[in-house]
């Protein structure tokens, strides 16, 4: 398995109970799935992870996996939690279901050393029998997994295929491809912003798990598809259009809640509703100015 291109990270779409909606995230895969992601990331950090029940977390997988059109939309599962065995239990349900993956968090509680930082991605990955994603994303967990514990987990266990990084630093990017290159030039190297798609690409990496994704997927993949093909003048006007849809992130108090509403601007069947403690964004008129030009990207399917 490759990890390449445009991956989302699902949102989890909810009624006003705050239950599941059920048909909403159907809907939503089954839209994604048609436009030719090549990945779909539930159990996310946009997803709400965090306020899932495990059992919760087995539905959207679950549900995900029914939904998708074609086997070559990937289904990578969220198992992240602070206890380990924990984790390795939920990663094993999730191999039992199919998915093709799994991708885990650095613990978001106790602030680890790097030795037991290493301990627990070691111990899943021994494991559990499946590709796992390693997921650095500091502004949640605290921990900035070092370039050191990459390297070491890379030369030891073949089955950690990949890592997203949502980490705002394009020298740390830098090294983190140099370095692990040298050890294993099929390591996936995946980027957490829509803003940093094309500058990884350029550097070497292999694309991007990104939330404005779950809305107008077709203009990520324009961007990493020109770039594949070498058009990259076309690459650099569709990387345009993103940056300025990711402006929609400074109108919200959270990402998740931009992304819905971007999704209840599009008319799309996802409801504008958040667990608390986040709450819903309403500015809906700002946000349709900035998408009144991206209409040719918002067909349903290819």
């Amino acid at each position: 398995m490759r990890l390449e291109g445009v991956v989302v990270p699902l949102i989890t779409p909810f009624l006003e109970d705050y239950s599941i909606d059920k048909e909403g995230l159907k809907w939503l895969v089954s839209y994604l799935s048609e436009n030719g992601v090549n990945g779909i990331f539930v159990n996310s950090s946009v997803g709400e992870f965090a306020s899932l029940t495990l059992d919760e977390m087995k539905l959207v997988t679950k549900i995900a996996l029914d939904s998708r059109k074609s086997y070559s939309t990937l289904i990578f599962a969220g198992a992240s939690t602070n206890f380990t065995e924990e984790t390795i239990k939920l990663a094993k349900d999730f191999k039992d279901m199919g998915v093709d993956a799994i991708v885990v968090m650095a613990p978001y509680f106790f602030k680890v050393r790097e030795k037991e930082l290493l301990d627990h991605f070691s111990m899943i990955a021994e494991k559990v029998d499946l590709p796992i994603i390693i997921y650095n994303i500091p502004l949640f967990t605290g921990i900035d997994i070092p370039i050191s514990v990459y390297k070491m987990l890379v030369s030891q266990h073949s089955n950690i295929i990949g890592t997203k990084v949502t980490l705002d630093s394009l020298i740390f990017f830098k090294k983190l491809i140099s370095e692990i290159r040298e050890i294993r030039k099929d390591f996936s190297i995946l980027t957490g912003f829509d803003e940093y798609l094309l500058p990884l690409l350029y550097m070497g990496g292999n694309g991007g798990v990104m939330g404005l994704a779950n809305a107008i997927p077709k203009l990520h993949l324009k961007v990493y598809e020109s770039w594949k093909n070498g058009n990259l003048s076309d690459a650099n006007k569709y990387w345009r259009n993103v940056l300025n849809l990711t402006d929609i992130y400074d109108y919200c108090n959270s990402y998740t809640a931009s992304i819905k509403l971007l999704l209840k601007v599009l008319n799309m069947p996802i409801k504008n509703v958040v667990r608390p403690p986040l709450s819903i964004c309403e500015e809906e008129s700002k946000i349709r100015g900035m998408i009144k030009d991206l209409s040719s990207f918002l067909t349903n399917s290819k």
